[in-house]
């Protein structure tokens, strides 16, 4: 009996429950063309690759390889537009026409040079400015999914993070080459071609900070 209780103890301790269901999430890679990998010649002690001294790094499908993410997103932009546009037309009527006198006699201040005017005047400002910066500094350590024709290595790894009731998603994928990865079996996120690179989160924390679903479907519809 007291063998079954703790069978059923670490049972209930090694299962992991999800906020909501999780799946990992796999991209597949459209490789392309790429030339062959370079190969030493028969009987050479060189055998191409990393060269004559390997170091212990990451090179085949399966191996695990530690990137270091610091991303650093800054852009701004401004613009500004003013345009202005002003007309005016005098149109005078020649005293020929029988109806001047006529018209000179009910309004004396009438001028007959100027008896029809118009004029128009236009003018619009508009001035705009963007702005946008964002920071992310994670280390990820990924797996090799795939081999290049060239050499060069694909790249995937996911982190889940759980504290408390909040839930923190971390996705990488990307082409490495093998010359960028350090000796400690280490690259920078700005070295991966091609990178995807993700940082979710749900949670307390992350659905307080989204409007609710009706207030942004009022947002969208209303006109003004």
């Amino acid at each position: 009996m007291n063998k079954l209780l703790v069978v059923a103890l670490l049972a209930s301790a090694a299962c992991t429950t999800h906020i909501a269901p999780y799946q990992a999430k796999h991209r597949t890679l459209e490789a392309g063309d790429y030339g062959p990998e370079p190969r030493g010649s028969s009987g050479s002690l060189y055998g191409g690759g990393n060269g004559l001294f390997e170091d212990d790094i990451a090179t085949r499908v399966g191996d695990i390889l530690v990137i270091r993410i610091d991303e650093r997103d800054t852009a701004s932009r401004a613009a500004s537009t003013k345009l202005d546009k002003s007309d005016t037309a005098t149109y005078g009527m020649p005293a020929a026409i029988g109806l001047l006198a006529t018209l000179q006699r009910k309004y004396p201040e009438l001028d007959p040079s100027q008896l029809f005017s118009t004029s128009s005047e236009m003018a619009f400002a508009g001035a705009g400015t963007t702005q946008r910066k964002g920071t992310l500094s994670a280390t990820l350590p990924v797996r090799v999914r795939r081999v290049l024709g060239n050499g060069d290595l694909f790249v995937e790894g996911t982190k889940v993070v759980m504290v408390g009731n909040e839930e923190q998603h971390l996705y990488v994928s990307g082409i490495v080459r093998r010359r960028d990865i350090a000796e400690d079996n280490t690259i920078l996120s700005s070295r991966i071609a091609d990178a995807e690179i993700e940082s979710t989160g749900r949670g307390d924390l992350n659905d307080q900070q989204r409007r609710s679903w009706g207030s942004r479907l009022v947002a969208k519809l209303w006109p003004f």
